[in-house]
């Protein structure tokens, strides 16, 4: 039988889309599961059975990627019964239509690639995350569109690709001949550790914007075929990444002719100080993208701030669209609207 620790299932799914989660902790005095999204409201509380093995069942669980992980008097800990994991939580993945978009298929696949860059702006040695669509080696004279993907203030340089399945996402897409192929870049878009003296992000956002404009570019485009036409060229992120593709993308509209604007927002005020040429400026009127696209969720915290700056852009006459979906500020969404955006970029 072996030591009981081994002999625990968990998580386990059942039959009728429950799925069981299960830890054995003989001396604890109480546990809960931490995983709002898949317990949608119900109960959190382990119930300790006679073996010493506290479990919960979760009512039938639709399709996603879910984080989770067990709150042991107290102390937060991984389920040690479960392999995967993802920034000191357990990553599930429970397959079903809602996910089909971003579930792993038999179709040709990109690659993706960390690479480690010299910062001068910075001083230090910044990682980076880069797609490559299908056929990438095979096509050494042609240049792609690139998309530079920015994650929010609780992520990192690997967020789009662990969580958000960007890839996958990408070469499913690329299969069915719905979107360009194209180039993702996934910077890291903090500039100091979290947890560090400078923390909170707030304190760090223009030092990564020069960071990214004088450093990682010039880096991306001398290692990649990158078309470097502005039409070619597209920013998008969600929450502190949605802030970096405002900021960069409306003061940079000679390199940048496409964004998408996750769970974050602003209004005229915020415009008036961080991007004044686009109120003051002589050719405010001429400033049009290729695609400009804005995405929050009705729950989102930060609706009313997405909700502002579509009624900022409405009025200086800058074309966008505005989809409010359901939900919060969570990848669920973050997903399905880079699942919009790429069909949508880079089409004559």
């Amino acid at each position: 039988m072996g030591p009981p620790h081994l002999n625990v299932n968990s998580p386990e799914f059942n039959s009728d889309s429950t799925v069981t989660f299960r830890i054995w902790a003989p001396n604890a005095t109480g546990i809960k599961l931490d995983a709002p999204e898949l317990l949608n409201g119900q109960p959190d509380t382990l119930t300790k059975q006679d073996d010493e093995v506290w479990s919960i069942t979760v009512k039938p669980v639709k399709a996603g990627l879910y984080s989770y992980l067990f709150v042991v008097d107290g102390i937060r800990t991984v389920d040690p019964k479960y392999i995967v994991t993802y920034q000191n939580s357990n990553l599930l993945f429970v397959p079903g239509k809602e996910a089909e978009y971003y579930t792993i298929k038999n179709v040709a696949h990109g690659a993706v690639h960390r690479h480690f860059y010299n910062s001068q702006s910075l001083g230090t040695v910044r990682p980076v995350h880069i797609y490559t669509p299908p056929g990438y080696k095979d096509k050494p004279e042609k240049n792609y569109p690139v998309l530079y993907l920015f994650h929010g203030s609780g992520g990192t340089d690997d967020s789009w690709i662990v969580k958000g399945r960007a890839n996958v996402i990408l070469d499913n897409l690329i299969a069915q001949d719905l979107a360009q192929p194209m180039i993702l870049v996934m910077p890291y878009g903090h500039t100091v550790e979290p947890g560090t003296n400078n923390w909170p992000f707030v304190q760090e956002r223009g030092d990564f914007i020069s960071d990214f404009i004088k450093d990682l570019i010039p880096y991306v485009e001398k290692n990649y075929r990158i078309s470097g036409q502005a039409k070619n060229r597209a920013l998008a992120g969600f929450s502190m990444g949605g802030y970096h593709t405002l900021k960069i993308g409306l003061n940079h509209p000679e390199m940048f002719g496409n964004l998408g604007v996750f769970s974050w927002g602003a209004g005229r005020d915020w415009l008036a100080e961080h991007a004044p040429s686009m109120i003051t400026g002589p050719d405010k009127q001429a400033l049009q993208f290729e695609l400009f696209q804005l995405a929050c969720g009705k729950d989102d915290f930060l609706i009313q701030g997405a909700r502002d700056l579509d009624a900022a852009l409405t009025g200086l006459n800058i074309k966008h669209t505005f989809v409010v979906s359901d939900g919060g500020h969570s990848m669920f969404n973050w997903r399905k609207y880079l699942y919009r955006l790429t069909q949508e970029l880079f089409r004559e």
